[in-house]
Formats: structure tokens, C-alpha cells, sequence
């Protein structure tokens, strides 16, 4: 196969060197390889692998860098056959690659990648299939593309998580699941100032628009995210996974084992404050920021979120 790689020298685990990245490709000359921060700078790097038939593109980098890469490949049309991907564990909380990627740190699992590129370890069943988000906005002419998204107390998280809470750069789910008790926290505490709830008005397939404050609403593609959780129980045939909590939920400490588990119980209903469907396409109108994989955009329009792909992904 035609490899190439994708590195963000600045990713939460490249930081600190490249030493072992940059041994195994000079051991390895055939895969193409190029390093880019900016989206228009991995922009720039995949039309160059698209010309060159890059059928595995390895992503070397944290979820933001995913986010990018994805951008360009299912946002516009760069490849005329989409590669495989292979992410690597290189970012702060690599959420994405945890789920879809390459267990292992980077120089072992680019060895992995290498093996079964050469045809060593080579299946169609390490091939995994799955939906990519596709996020419309007035004001943009190409989509943004990812694989979670997340209005109201997830960007205040994410804010709080880079801006006072890790100003080390620890990597790994542990700050995280730090940051979800701290939030949790301020639930229980009502303390609004800190996490302050959000009016979203919300529209999936044709159902009725459905206005709500929320404490947060999330659409994901992704089976689990940080530490194992999967907070969603919808039960329709559709990729997009859709869950919104209102801001003060009836019996939260209760309900909150089942709620970041997906499982559905009679106390986790509508009725008190707990929604999650499986749709194919979602509106959501609201004024603030929302991430995508990690990275804060503004909104200034109403989103429109479909499905895109599948994207392949290689896990091994």
C-alpha cells in the first residue's frame, strides 16, 4: 500500500521530540510524510498524498489534528478514493483514536501499521467502518467535519481544562474525568457562573423543533469517549447520536451512573430532563460556542449536522 503520515509537531505527544517518529520513517523511506499545524497546512499536505495515491494515511496527532484531517477529506474533495485511516495516540486525550484508532503508543503502533501495510497481518475484519459528522454553517462555504460535537457545559470544560487545569500538559483521560467532577461540582452547587446553561432550539429529522435549556447537548459518531463513558441510549436506526441534558435534570446524582453509561432506566426520561436519539440529521440553533473534537468555533447561525463517509479506519 501507499502510506502516508500526517505529524502535528505540537500535538500533546509530539511535543517533547520526534526523535523515535523521525528514526522510524528514515527506517522506512517509502512512506510519504509530511508535518502540519494549521488546518490549510494539512490541507496543503493531503492534496500533496492525494497526488502521490496515498491509499493509508497515518494521523499523527491529537484530536484537533483528526478534526482537520477529516475536514478536508469529507468536507471537500481531495482523493478520488478516500485512504484508510490509522490515528495514532499523539494527542493531550486522543478521544478519537481511543476509539478508532491504533492501541499503543506511536513508534510501536507505527510498526503495527507497517506490518500490516506489507500484507504480514493483512484482514478486511481490521477494517472498521464508521460515520463522520458534517457540520454546516451559513457564513462557511465548506462543512466542518468531525467525530464529536458538544453545545453548553463540553466547550466550557474543554475552556476550563486548557485554560487553569492543565497548564502542564498532562495527557491521558485522567484531567478529563478531573474536569467532568469539577463541572459535576458545580452542578450540585448550582453554580451558574461557572457553568452557565445554554437555550438551544433543536430540529432532528422531522420531528418537531424541540426548545430546551440545556446543561449540555452532544452528537457524537464515536462508541465511547474518555474513560469509557457513552452517554447515549437512543434507539433508532440512524448514525448520529444525539443527547441533551437540561440545565437543573430531576434526580441527577441518581440518574448519573445510568445517563454516562447509555442505559435507559425509568428515571432517565424526558420528562426529567434526559433526551437522547438516533438520527440523521440535527439542527440545532443557538447563540455561544460548540467544539468539534476538542477544537471551539463560534456560532453564528444556525448548525446543520448530517452524516458523512463512512470514513475506514484501521484498528489493530
Amino acid at each position: 500500500m501507499i502510506i502516508g503520515m500526517v505529524t502535528n509537531p505540537r500535538s500533546g505527544g509530539n511535543r517533547k521530540g520526534l526523535g523515535k517518529i523521525r528514526t522510524f520513517l528514515a527506517e522506512n523511506p517509502q512512506i510519504h510524510h509530511g508535518e502540519a499545524i494549521t488546518p490549510a497546512e494539512v490541507h496543503t499536505v493531503l492534496e500533496g498524498f492525494a497526488e502521490r495515491g496515498v491509499e493509508l494515511l497515518i494521523v499523527n496527532g491529537g484530536d484537533g489534528t483528526v478534526q482537520a484531517v477529516l475536514s478536508a477529506l469529507y468536507g471537500q474533495i481531495i482523493f478520488a478514493r478516500t485512504p484508510v485511516l490509522a490515528l495514532l495516540w499523539a494527542g493531550t486525550t486522543s478521544m478519537l483514536a481511543r476509539d478508532v484508532g491504533i492501541r499503543g503508543g506511536p513508534r510501536a503502533a507505527l510498526s503495527k501499521i507497517a506490518a500490516w501495510a506489507a500484507g504480514t497481518r493483512s484482514s478486511d475484519t481490521d477494517i472498521h467502518e464508521r460515520a463522520v459528522l458534517q457540520i454546516h454553517r451559513k457564513e462557511y462555504s465548506a462543512p466542518l467535519c468531525g467525530m464529536f460535537f458538544g453545545v453548553g457545559a463540553i466547550p466550557q470544560g474543554i475552556d476550563l481544562f486548557h485554560r487553569r487545569m492543565n497548564t502542564r500538559g498532562f495527557r491521558g483521560e485522567f484531567m478529563p474525568g478531573l474536569i467532568l467532577a469539577r463541572l459535576l461540582l458545580a452542578v450540585f452547587t448550582g453554580n451558574e457562573k461557572l457553568l452557565p446553561p445554554t437555550d438551544v432550539e433543536i430540529r432532528r429529522d422531522d420531528a418537531a423543533a424541540r426548545r430546551v435549556c440545556c446543561l449540555f447537548t452532544l452528537v457524537s459518531t464515536l462508541e465511547r469517549l474518555f474513560l469509557g463513558l457513552r452517554p447515549y441510549w437512543g434507539e433508532e436506526d440512524a448514525p448520529l447520536r444525539l443527547t441533551v441534558v437540561q440545565s437543573k435534570p430531576r434526580y441527577l446524582l441518581r440518574n448519573l451512573p445510568a445517563v454516562l453509561r447509555g442505559r435507559r432506566t425509568a428515571g432517565v426520561s424526558p420528562e426529567n430532563g434526559y433526551l437522547s436519539h438516533n438520527a440523521r440529521r440535527i439542527t440545532l440553533d443557538f447563540t455561544g460556542r460548540f467544539t468539534l473534537d476538542g477544537e471551539l468555533f463560534d456560532a453564528a447561525s444556525p448548525l446543520a449536522i448530517e452524516a458523512a463517509g463512512p470514513a475506514r479506519f484501521l484498528r489493530i
